[in-house]
């Protein structure tokens, strides 16, 4: 599945009082694409690849509640980056009321995301299992989204945390170049000493 951009009623490629158009076409705004494949990249190696985790666990403990709860926030996440293509909001605050995570995503795959999550209330035994496929399909949907060669590390593992900060030092340059933040916390790259 696919989170194609939408145009607005009235755009050029649309007639009057016609449907709007969806697209797939990549992003046209050097700084949107930036943000879209470097801040993408970001919040689902740090922060969607971890809630999937909780909801791993919480399935195999048989905690329904706290498994859809992780996937509602996962699928938000999720879907917050495929916004990144058009108009989603680059820094995401944790608990920000402020952060729309549908900016830039079509009302379907929105509703989609959302039954996705409200379907592991019942998700227990094997069902748990096939439902935690669909959310790792949903993950890859969106990954395969960026255009990288390779799957995104896991930065969870010893080995993904390097291939990680690899990933942020190639794209650190072009980001200071065009003004956008990094792909980190400042924080995280500063020396201590």
């Amino acid at each position: 599945m696919t989170s194609p951009s939408t145009l607005a009623p009235g755009h050029p490629a649309t007639g009057p009082g016609e449907n709007p158009v969806r697209t797939d076409a990549p992003p046209t705004d050097l700084r949107r694409l930036l943000a879209f494949r470097a801040h993408g990249a970001t919040r689902l190696m740090l922060t969607c690849r971890a809630r999937l985790e909780d909801i791993e666990g919480a399935v195999a403990a048989g905690q329904a509640e706290l498994a859809v709860l992780a996937a509602y926030e996962l699928v938000q996440l999720s879907l917050s980056v495929r916004g990144l293509r058009t108009e989603g909001e680059l820094v995401y605050g944790r608990d920000e009321a402020a952060f729309d995570p549908f900016a830039g995503v079509a009302a379907e795959d929105a509703e989609a995301g959302l039954t996705l999550a409200a379907e592991g209330w019942e998700a227990v035994g094997e069902r748990g299992e096939e439902w935690l496929e669909r959310l790792r399909r949903h993950l890859r949907d969106t990954e395969a989204l960026l255009g990288y060669a390779e799957p995104l590390p896991n930065v969870r593992s010893g080995s993904g945390l390097m291939k990680g900060f690899k990933l942020t030092r190639m794209w650190q340059p072009s980001l200071e170049r065009v003004g956008l933040p990094g792909m980190v916390p400042e924080a995280w790259t500063r020396r201590a000493d």
